[in-house]
């Protein structure tokens, strides 16, 4: 009998230990399950994307061909802007450089000679003209003293014809008196004629003008083919300088495509350049979340090379416009299309350590913003 109540009292606790096991088992598995429900809620309601880690990048070429005389960086090496990172092998440009130099000076030398020309031709024509401008005053004085005489002539001449008329006066004062006035007459003719002369020449001088306008014709035509000549000079300099290549931005040679003494084309990329001090991530926020991001807030950034380390960034810049669809819409009555808006984030990288092309988990800090 004892046997069988110790045997009940076992199976009596074996049932209890087994219904408690149970119960614990219950309470774990529902307290993780509930618990592993509650982050993937947190997880879904959170500001959270994955995207990847990139960096400004250019190529640098030349622009113009050439044969590669000098690579002056390698793989690796961190470059200021405007850096010289290659050098075109430039002795045909220097040789056309020093002709475009010569023929800029010898039209240089064409403009002088022209300026020479027309300021001599200028004075020279305006020496004359003030001369026969003189000519034409001294004349017209002649003219006018040759006028007087002849008046006085004549007024003479006349009063003693009549005293003549009137035996007052002998032949011989009369004939005097003509001959007098006679030659007053010629006198002013020759007066007249001298100013007609003179304005002639005053006439002539001033026409001599056109002769300026063609020399400083010449001269504007000289300035004209100098400046010509200076294009050619600063496009040989233009061609010159761009036989040397320049880091169009500060970063690191993350590429070298060419080596020395290869033959290059215009636009053929030489070099690689990626400013990996500045990288950032860029992500897709769905448009029921985006009201709640802003310029400036800060972010948390996680990536598969460093568990459990956090990197900080800062969300500056957020595209207007909505990429594509995430979610097509089943009934256009109760539900639309939602779409996704992209998000920049920068992620300071001072050591180096990402890399771009991985993968990164972005959390945006919701209330961080500064």
């Amino acid at each position: 009998m004892h046997a069988i109540t110790a045997i009940k009292l076992k199976k009596t606790a074996v049932t209890v230990l087994l219904a408690g096991i149970f119960t614990a088992a219950v309470f774990i598995f529902h307290n993780y399950f509930y618990k592993q429900q509650m982050a993937i809620a947190e997880e879904r309601d959170s500001l959270t994307a994955t995207g990847t880690i990139e960096a400004r990048t250019a190529v640098a070429a030349f622009k113009i061909p050439g044969r590669i005389e000098t690579i002056l960086v390698d793989e690796g090496a961190r470059v200021e802007q405007g850096q010289e990172l290659a050098r075109l092998d430039s002795s045909e440009l220097n040789a056309k450089l020093a002709q475009a130099e010569g023929a800029y000076a010898a039209a240089q030398a064409q403009v002088n000679q022209a300026s020479h020309n027309v300021i001599y031709q200028s004075q020279q024509i305006e020496a004359k003209i003030k001369q026969a401008e003189a000519g034409v005053a001294a004349a017209e004085v002649g003219v006018k003293d040759a006028q007087d005489q002849l008046n006085n002539a004549r007024d003479l001449y006349d009063r003693l014809r009549l005293l003549h008329e009137q035996g007052a006066v002998d032949d011989r004062k009369l004939e005097e008196a003509k001959n007098g006035y006679e030659r007053a007459q010629n006198a002013y003719n020759a007066a007249q004629k001298k100013l007609q002369e003179a304005r002639a020449l005053l006439d002539q001088a001033i026409s001599a003008r056109t002769g300026v306008a063609v020399a400083q014709a010449q001269q504007e035509a000289a300035a004209g083919q100098a400046r010509q000549a200076g294009g050619a000079v600063e496009e040989a300099k233009a061609y010159l300088a761009d036989a040397v290549l320049k880091a169009p931005l500060a970063g690191f040679i993350t590429q070298k495509y060419l080596e020395q003494g290869e033959m290059v084309n215009a636009g053929t990329p030489v070099f690689e350049i990626t400013d990996l001090l500045h990288t950032y991530v860029k992500v897709y926020i769905s448009e029921k979340k985006i009201g709640r991001v802003r310029l400036g807030q800060e972010a948390e950034i996680t990536v598969d090379a460093f568990p459990g380390k956090t990197f900080k960034g800062k969300v500056v810049w957020i595209n207007d416009a909505g990429e594509f669809a995430v979610k097509k819409a089943i009934n256009d009555q109760y539900e639309h299309d939602i779409r996704s808006f992209e998000v920049k984030i920068d992620v300071p990288n001072p050591d180096l350590v990402l890399k771009t092309g991985m993968t990164a988990r972005v959390k945006i800090l919701e209330g961080e913003q500064q």
